[in-house]
């Protein structure tokens, strides 16, 4: 009985890679949107939390924008934070943009990133807004084309796919390895099969508008998952979030292989809570692991082995054809051995998603509630 059901979801995964294939192509065959004759002035807010990776290199990307006007508003929450120097450093290397720094550390939710960008908030000066996290490095035509998107008919949110652009040691580089080879297939899916109704946080462009239609900042400050919800309340409120087809990177730190882990399981545990049917549902995107345990359950039968190899077969040319033709990640292609080791790794992430109510974060310990909202067991 386990030999079949496990042979039934190799088979279903298999169709979801071919799936993948086919919605990449679909994805990256859609027109680019057309230009805007006005550029509106943005504000860019980007929150910080200690120094991070090349975190002067990652910051002073978005002072090379070739675009005519726009503000930068870097966030902390203490006078102490060791992001402060790189951002002092970037004011003055750079005198003729307008970047701003807020240090405040009041409260609105569990959830110390927003609070961070609620504070924030008020120092922006422009009506388009675009959040994203501290980790991100972009190009120079990168506020150009995702304001461009932002322009569509009906369109409340933009948000951007991503690869990882650096990875310096192992355990960061089966991180990187997952975000191109795991990650993005299923985003491509799901646009393809019913449209996206959530965001990421390498990149959320919207309108304060639109922000203030869902209720600010406060609608999402208890959730762990906060970027998912955020583009969850603008599909269900506002209009529909589309994913731009402008890649940006993730600088990945150097980290350790637990590290890893528990950063991997608190971000599964927030989307199971969030949507525990589809996280559930999202087994068969583990095809390596699954046939892997056919071939135990099997003891090693013929059968079992074929199907291992055809799911290995279909699994890899999905991960060329979408990590590294169509979202050009040099990282996965350098270490493509290393995609069945990151898949069993996935594997054991998604189960350890399913179990458990407690996450941690900066240094805190909070239980997860089933409607994704966490609470701060420290006192």
């Amino acid at each position: 009985m386990i030999s079949i059901l496990l042979t039934l979801l190799c088979i279903g995964s298999i169709c979801y890679y071919l799936t993948c294939i086919f919605a990449a192509r679909r994805f990256f065959s859609r027109p680019p949107a057309p230009g805007r004759s006005a550029l509106p002035p943005v504000s860019i807010m980007i929150p910080l939390c200690g120094k991070d990776f090349e975190a002067y290199e990652n910051y002073a990307s978005f002072c090379h924008q070739e675009y005519p006007d726009y503000q930068i508003v870097f966030g902390v929450n203490s006078e102490g934070d060791s992001s402060i120097p790189v951002i002092r450093k970037l004011m003055t290397d750079f005198p003729d943009k307008d970047i701003d720094l807020v240090i405040d550390g009041s409260v609105i939710g569990e959830n110390p990133k927003v609070n961070n960008l609620s504070n924030m908030y008020r120092k922006a000066k422009h009506e388009v807004i675009v959040l994203v996290d501290s980790d991100v490095r972009v190009e120079a035509n990168y506020l150009t084309s995702i304001v461009a998107e932002l322009s569509g008919d009906r369109v409340s949110l933009v948000t951007c796919l991503y690869r990882a652009g650096e990875a310096p040691n192992f355990a960061a580089k089966l991180e990187a390895v997952g975000i191109t080879g795991e990650f993005a297939p299923g985003v491509l899916v799901a646009c393809l099969a019913e449209g996206v109704s959530f965001a990421f946080g390498a990149t959320i462009a919207t309108t304060k508008e639109n922000l203030q239609a869902i209720g600010g900042f406060r609608a999402i400050a208890d959730y762990l998952a906060d970027d998912y919800m955020l583009g969850r309340l603008m599909s269900l409120g506002v209009g529909k979030v589309k994913v731009s087809s402008h890649i940006v990177e993730l600088v990945l730190p150097p980290t350790t292989f637990s590290s890893m882990i528990k950063h991997q399981t608190r971000w599964a545990r927030g989307i199971r809570a969030c949507r525990p049917w589809g996280y559930f549902g999202s087994i068969v995107t583990h095809g390596t692991a699954l046939a892997l345990l056919l071939v135990v359950a099997s003891q090693g039968s013929a059968l079992s082995l074929s199907i291992l190899a055809l799911t290995l077969l279909a699994r890899m040319t999905m991960i060329c054809q979408v990590g590294i033709q169509r979202l050009g990640d040099r990282l996965l292609r350098q270490y493509l051995w290393l995609v069945p080791l990151r898949d069993v790794l996935g594997f054991l992430v998604w189960c350890l998603g399913q179990v458990g109510k407690t996450i941690e974060w900066r240094g805190k310990t909070f239980t997860l509630m089933n409607d994704g909202k966490m609470a701060s067991t420290n006192h």
